[in-house]
């Protein structure tokens, strides 16, 4: 199963074409406009930690990558492999001041300029420390086996494995 997933309206607005529409995958978001404008599944959120058992409900934990563990779980994996998921900023990230600073924010780069949001969170040594938190309340939940394959990751609680390798 192929499952595609955005948290807000403005992503798919800014993706949506013919190619998109036709891309065969489960089309999910937690925004009830986008879903309504779009056509997508639409599931609630909520901030909270671990990952959600109810089917109604994703915990978001302020990040798609995070809410689409979750939504995987809802769906029945056994296994989640996550690559892209470093948690880094460069140190010099400055999001009160829109500044990304010397690395892009992102394993696949910055996002278009309409796309910027600038959050402001704790760092420390450029590692996004309250998103790793989140990880390792997944991590200690135990629902679901879970391998970071993503190289040089600040997401420390979750078996190693090369892409490669699997």
């Amino acid at each position: 199963m192929s499952v595609l997933y955005a948290c807000n309206e403005g992503w798919w607005a800014h993706y949506w074409c013919d190619a998109l529409l036709e891309y065969k995958a489960e089309k999910w978001t937690t925004n009830k406009v986008a879903a309504q404008k779009f056509g997508l599944n639409w599931i609630a959120e909520k901030d909270a930690t671990g990952l959600s058992a109810d089917p109604n409900i994703v915990h978001h934990g302020h990040g798609s990558g995070y809410t689409m563990l979750n939504l995987a779980y809802l769906m029945g994996a056994s296994r989640i492999v996550l690559l892209g998921y470093d948690c880094k900023y460069a140190p010099d990230y400055d999001g009160r001041n829109s500044k990304v600073g010397s690395s892009p924010r992102h394993y696949f780069g910055e996002y278009p300029s309409a796309l910027q949001h600038w959050p402001s969170f704790s760092l420390k040594n450029g590692v996004h420390v309250e998103m790793v938190e989140l990880y390792r309340s997944v991590a200690k939940q135990g629902a679901v086996e879970i391998v970071n394959c993503t190289p040089d990751s600040a997401i420390d609680c979750f078996p190693r494995c090369d892409i490669e390798a699997l």
